[in-house]
């Protein structure tokens, strides 16, 4: 007898191959409880499609993270826009949406590339990182924040550059630590 499905976001076996547990998840589990981590979980298409559709059933409100830390009734404060519901979630994405065309991407490479190098830089003289906290985590709301900030009134426009002194390009310094 084959022993009940487990899922858990955390395993390390399910990073390298998730496929057969999603399979299983599908075929034994769609709509799969995890009670050691407080979660549920729905692995079929068409389930999901159907939960996104039906925010007052399905809500991102308390979070979309199982971190105790991005999870309740502030998350949208931790998670942005993610943790939010329709009307709000509509209108924050449309802003967002609206940077971040096809277009508007391949103008920003080259500043997007100098973010990610002041970061890739700092990990270096560090000599040590965790990657999430110093890279990751940080890369991806600099680069919304410098392409808010380029293309809003009063922003610094398409020449703003992270490196050049008096830019207004905004940035975010991670906390010295000893």
């Amino acid at each position: 007898m084959t022993a009940p499905v487990a899922f858990s976001p955390y395993d390390y076996r399910i990073h390298e191959d998730p496929y057969p547990v999603y399979a299983r998840l599908r075929d034994e589990a769609p709509l799969y409880r995890n009670c050691e981590l407080d979660f549920w979980a729905l692995s079929r298409h068409q389930d999901v499609v159907s939960a996104f559709r039906d925010p007052a059933q399905f809500s991102s409100a308390n979070g979309v993270s199982l971190d105790p830390a991005a999870w309740g009734p502030y998350a949208h404060k931790t998670m942005s826009f993610l943790a939010l519901d329709p009307p709000r979630h509509t209108r924050m994405r449309a802003l967002v949406s609206r940077g971040f065309t096809a277009r508007r991407v391949h103008e920003l490479e080259h500043q997007i590339r100098e973010l990610a190098l002041r970061h890739l830089r700092a990990v270096l003289r560090r000599g040590q990182s965790d990657f999430v906290a110093d890279f990751a985590g940080l890369l991806p709301m600099d680069a919304v924040t410098w392409s808010a900030a380029s293309t809003s009134p009063g922003g610094s426009g398409p020449g703003c550059s992270p490196r050049r002194p008096g830019s207004r390009c905004p940035t975010r310094r991670r906390p010295r630590t000893s």
